[in-house]
């Protein structure tokens, strides 16, 4: 089950910068599936989002949608910066910063398409073989 709460505010008024409106998302989940672990039967999740974004015209449904869309992104990018410290990347140039991060999603997609989960993993597992990404990619008829 979700909730989504929002109070509209003015920049004037609020610490941020152009914030228009305050969200508050809760998440209520239920395990239903049962496993080893135990796992408490209820889960419940609050965030809380600052938008920019003027409150009317936009529906709980619609901003609902954006905050997972956000945050689907986010989780692919918290990724790459886990295995990667994408975050901590010294270049300052547009070009080679954009290029450096499409090789880190591009490798990511590898390691899913190869089938392996754990990136600390492979990282191991290649540099005892520097040949087996290359591989991978002949395996995936990515590289002809």
């Amino acid at each position: 089950m979700r909730e989504l709460c929002r109070v509209s505010t003015d920049p004037q008024s609020a610490d941020f910068p152009e914030a228009k409106q305050f969200l508050k998302s809760r998440n209520r989940t239920t395990a239903k599936k049962k496993s080893a672990e135990p796992r408490p039967p209820r889960e419940e999740l609050t965030r809380h989002f600052v938008s920019s974004w003027p409150g009317k015209g936009q529906t709980a449904a619609a901003m609902a949608r954006m905050i997972q869309a956000h945050w689907c992104c986010e989780s692919r990018h918290w990724q790459r910066d886990a295995c990667w410290r994408e975050d901590k990347c010294l270049l300052r140039h547009p070009n080679a910063a954009c290029a450096l991060a499409l090789m880190r999603a591009s490798l990511q997609s590898l390691v899913r398409w190869a089938g392996r989960q754990s990136l600390p993993a492979v990282f191991e597992d290649v540099a005892h073989d520097l040949s087996l990404g290359l591989g991978w990619l002949k395996s995936r008829h990515l590289a002809r």
